[in-house]
């Protein structure tokens, strides 16, 4: 046989070959194909939004949004870790291109904005949910695309072919769905720190009354070994003796999923990836949608025009007890209600000091009470999706 006729042999061969696999994984690339096509069709209509000329800072925010975007379709490696983090990144350098002068300008988002845009968020991945075989193709767990796991295949899987096609296919996915969320993100970073509206007074008294009207948090339907966890983690919250910083609650709520995870899969070494990439962006859809509807809710509903920072330095209206005596009492008599929580301290405090000028006192425990309230039944929603998503099928 001669060199032409060999080759001709082996190129039939890898033809054959190819057709097969692309027959097997069909509805996976034909998936992936629409996916990318969405992508760029919001990154192009994303880019057009220069053209418009808002504002140079809306220029520069969805130019940031932009390279982020580059970068990420560029990544190689995959990990879950990040999510947040590198979300949250995101979202403080828009948040910095349009409040310069602040400290911290991820605060100065209003609350009603923000609850907002993650109903808008929820209705873009519900749309994004109906790309034809997108359920198809992201049957599939995280770990699957973690750098250890492929390196692991390469060396000991026998079908070593079909096993690489699958990774990069997977791999591709995962960063264009991360690209997708990127710009989801970045379109509701720039309209909720691009909006001018003067502050909101409130009236503290009517914020206070309105904790009457708050619900004890709801016990969950969990697994005894998941509920212990929860309750472990959830005192964390409800009884921390001083206004709780953001980054203490991400820590908190990080390690609430990873002990939940890892009851469900023990033998794992990375626990938060067993999950699908399917159930996981359904359950976002959901709890974006939970979150958005929040406004609903009392305190939350009187507090719709009010920043962020707003609530964050709730803590400064307490400084006028010495050494904060507020979180000392609350500490020591255990409160065991978030709802409950600003009633039952202010009415020691105005009993104990009735001449005082209350605005500042109440306006600062309704804020605090409100947020703890609101981390803790955020942490309960953490609980049970992620209870959802990682227990055994």
């Amino acid at each position: 046989m001669s060199l032409l006729e060999s080759s001709l042999v082996l190129l039939s061969v890898l033809l054959m070959l190819s057709g097969g696999l692309a027959a097997y994984y069909w509805q996976e690339i034909k998936g992936g194909l629409c996916l990318w096509k969405s992508m760029q069709a919001r990154r192009k209509q994303f880019e057009l939004r220069t053209e418009a000329k808002i504002s140079s800072q809306e220029n520069q925010a969805v130019a940031v949004v932009l390279e982020t975007c580059f970068r990420y379709q560029k990544e190689k490696q995959i990990c879950e870790e990040g999510f947040l983090s590198n979300t949250l990144e995101l979202v403080s350098q828009i948040a910095s291109i349009y409040y310069p002068a602040e400290q911290e300008p991820m605060y100065q988002a209003r609350i009603g904005s923000l609850l907002s845009e993650l109903l808008t968020m929820n209705r873009q991945i519900l749309q994004m949910l109906d790309i034809p075989d997108l359920e198809k193709l992201t049957q599939f767990r995280l770990r699957e695309v973690a750098p250890a796991s492929q390196a692991d295949a390469q060396t000991s899987n026998p079908n070593l072919l079909t096993k690489f096609l699958a990774q990069r296919i997977r791999a591709r996915v995962v960063r264009a769905l991360w690209v997708q969320w990127n710009l989801f993100v970045g379109e509701a970073a720039i309209k909720v720190y691009g909006e001018h509206q003067a502050d909101e007074i409130l009236e503290s008294e009517a914020l206070l009354a309105e904790l009457d009207r708050l619900q004890d948090e709801s016990d969950l339907l969990l697994p005894e070994e998941v509920r212990e966890i929860v309750k472990k983690s959830k005192n964390n919250i409800l009884y921390a003796g001083k206004p709780l910083p953001w980054e203490q609650v991400k820590t908190l709520y990080t390690l609430l999923a990873k002990d939940i995870a890892r009851v469900w899969h023990p033998q794992s070494s990375m626990p938060l990836s067993e999950v699908r990439v399917y159930d996981l962006l359904r359950s976002l859809a959901g709890y974006l949608e939970w979150a958005g509807n929040l406004n609903r809710k009392p305190v939350l509903n009187k507090m719709l025009g009010l920043r962020l920072s707003h609530v964050k330095g709730a803590k400064e209206g307490l400084n006028i007890m010495p050494d904060n005596k507020l979180f000392d009492w609350m500490q020591k008599y255990q409160v065991g209600r978030a709802a409950k929580w600003s009633r039952a301290i202010f009415k020691a405090v105005q009993k104990k000091q009735p001449a005082i000028l209350f605005r500042d006192v109440v306006l600062g425990l309704a804020k605090e009470g409100g947020k703890r309230w609101l981390l803790l039944i955020m942490h309960d929603k953490i609980a049970e999706e992620t209870n959802k998503l990682y227990k055994t099928r």
